[in-house]
Formats: structure tokens, sequence, C-alpha cells
């Protein structure tokens, strides 16, 4: 930390504050916008571990506050698959070099956006009897993309639930119970690598006030947005952040 300038300092401070005002206020996307945008400043290698904990710390607070609203059918839908792609995950981070890594998180990251802007929440009813492979596959993949990009499973996760319309608190609360289960597990794989070392605990602990800020202006802020400007307006941000990844 002592190597980065102010200017990175406050960018950071800012972006580690709006990523979790938004997860605090929508249940998801703390990761996907922390990611991208930090993957700027440090290595994936730094970034995937200090938001994976982050994101597990939010999840358990908002969990604890909201867990009689748990889609507990959902969950049970969504976490074996999901484990399975965290540890095929978790390999394939041993496999790849950090800079190709990056911007591939930058062209998902670019396609998340714009679907987010297109469709703004209006995403297709799945048929009943297609839930379960649905719910299968998309949690496979988010399980994958979740070890590789960090925080960047929340996309898919929401993708499937949307289509099972959820209610807004049920759908909040159950996806970041998903996120919980599937953040244990990432940050046990990514302490096996030894990517928990010095520095990345000193970027964790700068960070937690950030985070704690931010997730009370999702819970007292975010939560008044209009939903679809909501989802334009952080496409946006996931647009300029993949494009800035790409060609970094």
């Amino acid at each position: 930390m002592e190597s980065l300038s102010a200017l990175q300092l406050v960018f950071c401070v800012v972006v580690v504050t709006l990523a979790f005002a938004v997860r605090g206020g929508a249940g998801f996307g703390g990761g996907a916008i922390a990611v991208p945008l930090l993957a700027l400043v440090f290595p994936l290698p730094v970034t995937v571990p200090v938001v994976t904990v982050l994101n597990m710390l939010s999840s358990v607070g908002q969990g604890v506050t909201d867990w009689r609203h748990i889609a507990w059918r959902e969950i049970r839908r969504i976490v074996p698959g999901s484990l399975v792609g965290v540890f095929l995950g978790i390999y394939l981070l041993t496999l790849f070099d950090p800079q190709p890594l990056a911007r591939a998180l930058g062209v998902f990251v670019v396609l998340y956006a714009l679907y987010v802007m297109v469709f703004a929440g209006r995403t297709p009813q799945i048929p009943p009897r297609w839930m379960l492979p649905v719910a299968a596959v998309t949690s496979f993949a988010a399980g994958i993309v979740g070890s590789l990009f960090g925080g960047a499973a929340g996309p898919l996760y929401v993708i499937y639930l949307n289509s099972a319309r959820l209610a807004k608190d049920a759908f909040r609360v159950t996806i970041t119970t998903v996120m919980l289960f599937q953040g244990l597990t990432r940050i046990a794989g990514y302490a096996m690598l030894g990517l928990y070392d010095g520095h990345v605990l000193l970027l964790l602990a700068a960070a937690l006030p950030m985070v704690v800020i931010g997730s009370w202006l999702g819970a007292r802020v975010v939560r008044r947005f209009d939903p679809a400007a909501f989802n334009r307006a952080v496409g946006v941000v996931l647009l300029v952040s993949g494009a800035a990844l790409i060609f970094k």
C-alpha cells in the first residue's frame, strides 16, 4: 500500500465504498464492480482474495439480518453446482497468467454490462421443468467465474434468480447466502494457494471501514433508487471498468 499514490488511494476508497453500497442495496454486484476497478491498481491474485473476503463478511451481515426471507429451495438447487465449479475454478487459477486473466475478466464484465443495460432486470421466465437444469448450469458456471474473477459470479446467479421471480427481500438475502457459501469455499482454496500473505491481509484491514460505510449507504440510500435506473447506472460503471481492463 505504501507504493500507491494519493490518487490511487482515493480511487480505491471510492471503489470499495461504491461497490458495497451497491451490494448493500441490491444484495449482489459488489465484486462485479470492485474486482475490475481494483484490478486497474492491483494484480488479480491480490484483488480476488481481498474482494472475496470482503464479500463474505458483507454476506454474513446481510444474512443475519434477513435470514427469514431465504428461499431455501433455490439454495438447494444452486449450492452443489457452485461448489463443484469453485473447485474447478481454483484449479484453473493456478494455470493462467494474471494479465490474460485480467483481460478475460474485462470481456466478461463488458458482456454482462451490456446485458444489464439492455434487459434492465427483464429476465425471461424459465418454464418450471427447466429450472433445475438451468440452476445446475448457471451455478456451475458461476462457481468457475467466481473463483477466477473474484466477485463476478453474482451476475450469473442474478440471471437465474430473476427467472425464479423471488420477492425483492427474498432475492437479496438468497443471493447473499449463496455468495456466502461460495465465498467460504473460495477463501479456503485461496488460502491453500498461499494468496493471503501479509500484503493482502493489510489491504483487507484497510478496506473494512469502507465496506461498513458502503453497506450502510446501500441499506439507507441505494434501496430507494428506481430499479431500472439503478441497473442502467451499474451497467455503465461495469462497461467502463471492463473496457479499461481490456485495454490496460
